[in-house]
């Protein structure tokens, strides 16, 4: 997306960068898996290191999947009522989450 002039992004995500990644995911490096660090950080720093003009951040959420628990009910909807929000207020949505429970 950088090469295509995409400027703006968010990274959504909860998780902690693991060993497994580094190797199938370029924005994560063995580093952020030694220290654990939050996936959504380490890709938008990923990016803001090669692209500085880039308007990226990160946010550190849950996202709500069927099947799985959850937070209480106003916790749920509240996320579920960010991630609306994200999700409107960008062009483009990649959904780049592990199960197909989170898509």
């Amino acid at each position: 997306f950088a090469a295509r002039g995409c400027r703006h992004m968010t990274f959504v995500d909860s998780g902690l960068v693991s060993l497994s990644n580094p190797v199938r995911q370029s924005l994560f490096t063995h580093q952020d898996a030694a220290e654990g660090r939050p996936k959504a950080q380490a890709a938008a720093e990923a990016v803001r290191a090669v692209m500085p003009d880039a308007e990226v951040r990160h946010v550190q959420m849950e996202i709500p999947m069927p099947g799985h628990p959850h937070q209480s009910p106003d916790g749920l909807r509240k996320a579920i009522q960010q991630l609306k929000d994200l999700v409107s207020s960008h062009d483009v949505v990649c959904m780049l989450t592990d199960s197909r429970e989170s898509r």
